[in-house]
């Protein structure tokens, strides 16, 4: 016997991605997102439409129970936003002054502690930068971003959908 599953309609899915923001796809991500240890994804179930954040350890084979799509992926090893685009060009100087000061080359929260000392929410401003980059490179044709996930969306729901089967046309 088999089991069956029902999954939100195409118009249902239109819907859900007409009602987000750039911020509110982009969050999750950046939430589930670890520097060198884990993949973020923003996830939307197709079981019930919800839209949330999906954190992947490095070589790690999500085995999900719930039938999803990404809308949005943060690979472990990326590093998305610079230190020049996070900060204005007069914070920017004040950063390569507070970061010469210090002996050590690399210190992996000079970033953060600039950040504090300064009184920048950075968690924030970088949310902003991503979704800011995401909306003008990704969602600059909205109805091309919408064709997009509308693919992913019916590759999901196809009865042998299996995302690690090859044909031999792509072999």
């Amino acid at each position: 016997m088999e089991d069956f599953v029902e999954v939100i309609g195409v118009e249902h899915l239109k819907t859900v991605l007409s009602g987000l923001s750039p911020e509110e796809i982009i969050k999750p991500a950046y939430d589930n997102w670890m520097p060198g240890i884990k993949t973020g994804h923003t996830i939307v179930n197709l079981e019930n439409g919800n839209v949330y954040g999906l954190g992947v350890d490095f070589n790690e084979l999500h085995l999900a129970t719930e039938i999803y799509i990404e809308l949005f992926t943060l690979k472990f090893d990326e590093c998305p936003i610079n230190e020049e685009e996070l900060f204005s060009p007069h914070e920017y100087e004040e950063f390569l002054e507070f970061s010469s000061d210090d002996p050590c080359e690399y210190i992996p929260d000079i970033i953060t502690d600039f950040c504090e000392m300064k009184g920048i929410d950075e968690h924030e401003r970088k949310i902003g930068l991503l979704a800011y980059n995401f909306e003008k490179n990704e969602q600059a044709n909205y109805n091309m971003w919408e064709s997009k996930i509308l693919n992913k969306y019916y590759d999901a729901i196809y009865e042998d959908h299996n995302p690690f089967k090859f044909s031999q046309s792509t072999l």
